[in-house]
């Protein structure tokens, strides 16, 4: 229940202070006096959407504010949010002209969505722009939804119809990718086929030109290594044979002064390193080939081919090696892609089965939701001097539905259904429904709502709309029996209505200083006579007297 609402700097209104109590509450005033600016107000606490031009002139912040009483079944949603959970819910919103806002409930900072998933269980409104809303077909499965408690099936179904959905584009890209690389499959493979024939090796082309380099001058390296090594080592006189003589005379040397043994060291070291030079030379030779024109053609042959492959893959070997990994892979990808299609295929025919069993589970729970909601609504409309209408909620699906006709809400088409007299057909609401029905039909599925959804405060913003006299009375003494089971609170125009209210404020427009303000009070029963009075019109004296029959 909603039980004190609190308004600063909201376009005319200054400052507001209203206290509310339980059972059926009225709020009049004259046109302009600034009703519709409370129930704006009302409906930001609730969640709307808040804009700059709300900020009354001349302030930098509008604040609105509103004290629930906290029902039970939202305990565990606050305690889960981390918001303290206490007897009373207070929701205060503050939001400047530079756009910037912010949202507490009972003191913690919270999101505009979060507000929006606390408030549904404390209050609804029906306004004028519900009431236009109630004309257009695709609501009607959320008033039924909400009617019968199908919000988490509806919800369940979303979660699958996303999953199939997203399961549908993960099978689309694969196919994309197979089609794109099959598209370029033989080209790849003719490509591939020519680069394992040659089955270069990392480096190995530069390798090649300097053994290249080699054979093209192996004669002269012959010949140049062998005279080194017959000079160093193996002819008669060579460097190695003097060296070995010269060391035997330093040996004798150093025997009679002892200063030379350094210099007998560094002599047999170079004799050492003279020897090792020499076997190195004989390696080197022995290393050339014997044969250096064949290998020399053979090399040129396997250059040739590496070159062919950098100009075609190139520039560099790095560059053929990395278009043969990538071939690989892709050819490996159009492998793995079969599977995966055969995998995703299976997957979106499970989830496919599981949406269609899920959606037909819906349509029935709908379909006995359908046939109580229109009996309910049927009821009402009567007690609102409907006598000879007709209503039904129809439920419709294709006769031969698949998975494609499944969406996010179902397979069902809901649509309401309304004759206003014996003998017409029932039509489409759009079709048939007058202002004043419209009102009556938007009451009674109020009411039907309230019954089913324990739901405590609900606002109507001018729901006597088009009435007259007669059946504003009748919508009068409707909304007193519903607040009998918690809280309704009307603005109205109708002095039929607002003489059955408990509880009576009235909204003024006045100026001060050259500034106009908004302002609501309190009636007392004097004060609500003269209202009253005021609101029929006419004589005062005579308004008077009928206002005093009007009020129980």
């Amino acid at each position: 229940m909603l039980v004190e609402f609190d308004i600063e700097n909201f376009a005319l209104i200054k400052s507001l202070k209203l206290s509310l109590d339980s059972g059926f509450t009225v709020i009049t005033g004259e046109t302009g006096a600034g009703k519709s600016l409370i129930i704006q107000a009302l409906k930001i606490v609730l969640g709307a959407k808040v804009l700059p031009q709300y900020i009354r002139t001349g302030e930098e912040q509008a604040v609105v504010q509103a004290v629930f009483e906290t029902p039970d079944r939202l305990g565990p949603f606050l305690e889960t949010h981390g918001i303290p959970y206490e007897d009373i819910i207070i929701i205060r919103r503050a939001f400047s002209i530079n756009g910037k806002g912010k949202i507490y409930v009972n003191g913690a900072l919270v999101t505009l969505q979060s507000l929006r998933q606390i408030t549904i269980s404390l209050a609804s409104l029906a306004g004028q722009h519900e009431y236009q809303e109630l004309l257009r077909d695709e609501n009607h499965a959320l008033w039924l939804d909400r009617f019968a408690g199908l919000e988490a099936d509806v919800s369940g179904i979303s979660g699958l119809y996303q999953a199939l959905n997203a399961a549908k584009g993960a099978l689309d890209k694969v196919l994309t990718d197979k089609k794109s690389a099959e598209d370029s499959f033989s080209r790849s493979e003719r490509d591939l086929k020519e680069i394992v024939s040659v089955a270069p090796s990392p480096g190995e082309d530069e390798a090649l030109e300097q053994e290249l380099k080699v054979l093209r001058a192996a004669a002269a390296l012959r010949e140049m290594g062998e005279s080194c090594y017959r000079t160093i080592y193996a002819e008669k006189g060579a460097v190695i044979d003097r060296l070995a003589g010269c060391k035997a005379d330093i040996e004798r040397m150093s025997r009679i002064d002892q200063r030379l043994e350094k210099t007998l060291k560094d002599l047999a070291s170079v004799i050492y390193q003279a020897e090792e030079v020499a076997f190195s030379i004989r390696d080197y030779l022995e290393g050339l080939p014997s044969d250096h024109l064949a290998r020399l053609n053979e090399t040129e042959e396997r250059l040739h081919r590496l070159r062919e492959l950098k100009k075609r893959f190139g520039p560099e070997l790095a560059d053929v090696l990395r278009h043969r990994d990538a071939i690989e892979k892709r050819l490996a990808d159009i492998e793995a892609n079969d599977d995966l299609v055969e995998v995703l295929k299976k997957e979106i025919s499970e989830k496919e089965s599981v949406l269609t069993e899920s959606a037909l589970a819906l349509s029935a729970k709908r379909k006995e939701a359908a046939a109580r909601l229109s009996g309910v609504i049927k009821q009402g409309l009567q007690e609102l001097k409907f006598m000879q209408s007709e209503f039904e909620v129809e439920v419709m699906r294709p006769e031969n539905f698949g998975p494609e006709d499944i969406g996010p809400r179902g397979m069902d088409y809901v649509r309401f259904m309304f004759s206003p007299n014996i003998g017409e057909p029932l039509r489409p609401l759009a079709s048939v429904a007058s202002g004043g029905e419209l009102s009556r039909i938007m009451l009674a599925i109020r009411v039907a709502l309230a019954r089913e959804s324990g739901m405590e405060t609900i606002v109507f913003d001018e729901i006597d709309a088009g009435l007259g006299g007669e059946v504003a009375l009748l919508v009068g003494r409707r909304l007193k029996n519903l607040a009998a089971r918690g809280q309704v609170i009307a603005v109205t125009h109708f002095p039929q209505i607002a003489a059955l209210a408990d509880h009576h404020f009235t909204v003024t427009k006045i100026v001060e200083d050259g500034k106009t303000f908004t302002r609501i009070s309190g009636l007392k029963a004097g004060d609500r006579l003269d209202e009253i009075a005021r609101m029929l019109g006419g004589d005062m004296v005579s308004a008077r007297g009928y206002a005093k029959e009007l009020m129980p």
